[in-house]
Order: C-alpha cells, then structure tokens, then sequence
C-alpha cells in the first residue's frame, strides 16, 4: 500500500474508519456503552501504519466524531453528559497522535530502509556483509554480477571464496583487523571469480556495529578494475616501448657519428697512404705491386661498406636535408644492392616535417623494404607520400606473392607476427596514427598514417636554396 496512490490511500483510511464504528455498533449489546473505543483502536493503528500521515490523521478525526455522536450519551448528538466522556475523547485523540508519530517514524524508517537497500542491491559494485568469523551474511546483485555466485550460493559461505590461495593471509588479517576495531582504507587487490578467474578489484571496508557501538561485523565494497589496470599497463608498456626505440635511436645516432667521423677518418688516411703507395708501385716488386692495388680497393670497399652502415643506423642526411632527401638516397642504395627496382613518389612542393616523423617514416620505409627483399619475390617496389590536410599517407607496394591466407587473418585480428611489424606499428601509434596491411595475393601494400599539425610546415621547412640542397655532401 506504500506504492499505492494518496486517493487510494485516504479511501482506505475511511474505509477502515467506518468498518470500526459499525463493528462496534455491531457488539453494542454484548459490550454497552462502556469503552465505546475497542475496535476504533485498530483502525487507527492500521491507519498510521499503512496509510500514511495524512489518511490516519482523517481516520482518528471520522473516528473520534463517530464514537461521540453514536455511543456517548447521550446518543446521535454532539453533546456530552459525563466529564469522564470528554476526558475519554482527549485522551483517544492523546493516544491517537501518539500512534499516529509511531506510525509515521515506522513508515520513514521502512522508506529509508528500503531506499538503502534498493540503492546497494543496484549498485554495480559488489557490497558485501561479512560477520567477525569471515562468514558472508549479505550479497547484492553487483556481488552477483562480478563474482557468479548467486545471493542463495554466497550467503553463508566464508568470504575465503572469493579470496586467491596465495592471498588467504592477507583476508585472515583484514579479519583480524575488524575484530580489533581497527579502520581499513582503499586497497587495490585481487580476487576470484566462481568460474576462477582473476579480477583486479579496488576493496573498501567499512566495520559495521551494533546498538551499542560494538563491531559485529564489516561491509566490502569492491569494484572491478580489470580493464582499467589492463589500461594503465597498456600505458605503461607503449611508454616503456617508446622509450626503448627513442633509445635506440639515440644509440644508433650515437654509433653512426662514431663510425662516420672515428672509423671513417682512418679509413680516409688509411686510404690516402694506399695510394700514395699505389702511385709508387713502379717501385715495387710484381707481389708487392699486386698487394698495394688490392689494398687500395680493400680499403675503399671498407670505407664505402662503412659510410653505408653509419647511415643506414641513423642517415645525417635526414637531419640536414629532409625525408625525401634521405629517402632518395636511401632507395638509390637499396635499389644497387637488391637488384629490386624501387620507385619513389614525392610531391614537387614536399616540405619538412617535425623530426620525430621524418624519423618514423623512414623507419618505417626501411623495413617494409627489408621486408619485401626477405620474403616477396617481387622485382619492383615502390614508395609513395602523399600529403593532405592534417595528415602524411606513406604507401610502400611490391608485385611479389603475397602474403598467405593465415598470415592476412593474423595480422587482421591484430596478433602480432612479427618483431619488425610491430615496431612500425609501434612507432606509427605513438604519432597518433594508424597502420594497415593489404594483400591481394599478388602482392601488399603497406599504408601508414600520420597525423601532423599545419603549423610544423613552416617549422621544420629546409634551410638554403634547392641548389645548396642538391649539391650537400652524400654521407
């Protein structure tokens, strides 16, 4: 009747308002006139109960009007002949008011209570009662939702299972905890599933006492933080591998100095000293004749061998002069050493970009075309940049096999199959792009998107003349 409309509940009020004065007419000649009040009392109580503040107000008014216009004398009027009738009247509406406070403070409580109640069975967290023993004594739905064990199943159990083995200790102490009175702050934590899954949870625990202040028991709030630790580790691991490549990077500049300007300044004497004894060998024996030329090539093999390496590691030619300088270079040089025909596309008004990008795509180049040399077949290659509003589109193709059925699903799903793939994939998404492989058995292509704001074109544009450009020194 709680949920019930103010309309229906006042008509039930004068209802039962009624029906007592007519019981009560009803057992006149086995009770007199003495105590005109049994069966008004009822109704007044059921009234303050079940109807409300309101409709048992009304009620006690019909009431107390009916007993004293049918059953005070004298009868059927308002008149009172005893004092002791008129006190009995104060004193009816006295007692009244006072069921009537009752009534409301019960009817509150109920409402507050079942408020309370609908508000912890809906959570999504999972609110749970536990006595000073450990045992569950209450289970919402959210306990219901995260763990998979019914209210009927968990109720009565010990709270030990929901608890992993290797964390039986840290509960027993939680327990301990309690029992001593003392408060429990957030933790993170984890705890299992009925099906014996792990979670990831955030734990509260809140003692819960008697009426007289003693701990009887403790209410755990827990929410699952799976996703959001699987996020932040997520996090964690795509910083740590950006650290990782930006300290390779490092390294491999570092390396590419070294080998250039160290080795390469030997190699550069070394070579100067072959050839002035090259220029003698008029002097020489035939052996020694021989062994001067050989040296003379030996040396400017390994000098070229080591210019390739340093920039192959970290070309300086990418900070002096651009990605599509530094690309140019780099293919002419792939293109020698594989025998794969490889084409570059850039547009005539190419400018620079931000250096973190013109690193991640030249990367990115460098080991499609690996790539393509390993594993395609293929004879021909190409790399093309386009640039349009907001964004650098980088394609390289072959016309080789493919790539198989199973490898296409792989990569599809997202798995990883391979170390090289998910470093570009990695240095793509840290740009806040994207990567994506297609392959229609007759070759791939390998698209890579990037983000670059407008504002870096002027930035980052190359410094000198395009002659100054074309005539700078080939590392």
């Amino acid at each position: 009747m709680r949920n019930t409309g103010p309309a229906f509940r006042y008509a039930i009020a004068i209802f039962v308002a009624a029906a007592a004065l007519y019981l009560r007419y009803l057992l006149t000649p086995l009770l007199g006139s003495r105590n005109p009040y049994h069966t008004v009392w009822v109704a007044v109580v059921f009234s303050a109960w079940y109807c409300g503040f309101g409709p048992s107000i009304v009620a006690t008014v019909l009431e107390t009007l009916g007993v004293w216009y049918w059953f005070l004398p004298p009868q059927h009027s308002f008149a009172i002949q005893n004092r002791s009738d008129a006190y009995g009247l104060v004193g009816f509406m006295v007692f009244s008011g006072a069921i009537i406070a009752l009534g409301e403070s019960n009817r509150r409580g109920f409402a507050a209570r079942s408020g309370l109640a609908a508000i912890v069975d809906s959570s999504n967290d999972a609110i749970i009662g536990i006595s000073l023993k450990g045992v569950i004594t209450s289970w919402n739905k959210g306990a219901e939702r995260l763990f998979g064990y019914s209210a009927e199943e968990a109720v009565g159990q010990h709270i030990r299972v929901i608890v992993p083995p290797e964390l039986q200790s840290e509960d027993a102490m939680i327990i301990e905890r309690l029992r001593r009175g003392e408060s429990i702050g957030h933790f993170e934590t984890v705890r299992v599933r009925k099906d014996g899954t792990k979670l990831d949870v955030s734990l509260a625990i809140s003692p819960t006492k008697d009426s007289i202040g003693r701990v009887v028991g403790a209410s755990k709030v827990m929410r699952d933080i799976t996703d959001q630790k699987q996020a932040e580790e997520a996090v964690k691991e795509k910083e740590l591998s950006a650290r990782l490549r930006k300290l390779q990077d490092e390294e491999r500049r570092r390396m590419a100095r070294e080998l250039h300007d160290g080795v390469g300044q030997l190699l550069a004497a070394m070579s100067m000293n072959a050839s002035k004894i090259k220029s003698e060998e008029a002097n020489l024996s035939p052996e020694g004749a021989r062994c001067a030329t050989e040296n003379y090539r030996l040396v400017e093999q390994v000098s070229r061998d080591i210019r390739t390496m340093s920039y192959l590691m970290h070309p300086a030619l990418l900070d002096e002069m651009g990605l599509d300088f530094a690309l140019k270079w780099y293919i002419d040089g792939f293109s020698e050493r594989s025998k794969i025909a490889t084409n570059l596309e850039v547009p005539e008004d190419w400018v620079r970009l931000p250096q973190d990008h013109e690193l991640c795509l030249f990367r990115f180049v460098q080991e499609c075309l690996t790539n393509i040399h390993r594993h395609s077949g293929s004879t021909t290659a190409r790399v093309k940049l386009l640039r349009s509003p907001g964004e650098i589109r980088l394609e390289v193709n072959d016309e080789g096999k493919g790539l198989t059925p199973e490898t296409q699903a792989k990569i599809t799903s997202g798995e990883t199959v391979g170390v090289g793939l998910r470093g570009m994939r990695g240095r793509v998404k840290e740009l806040g792009g994207s990567m994506e492989i297609r392959s229609n058995g007759h070759g791939v292509t390998v698209i890579a998107m990037v983000p670059v704001a407008e504002s870096g074109e002027a930035e980052r544009e190359s410094v000198g003349s395009p002659m100054q450009r074309t005539a700078s020194q080939m590392p």
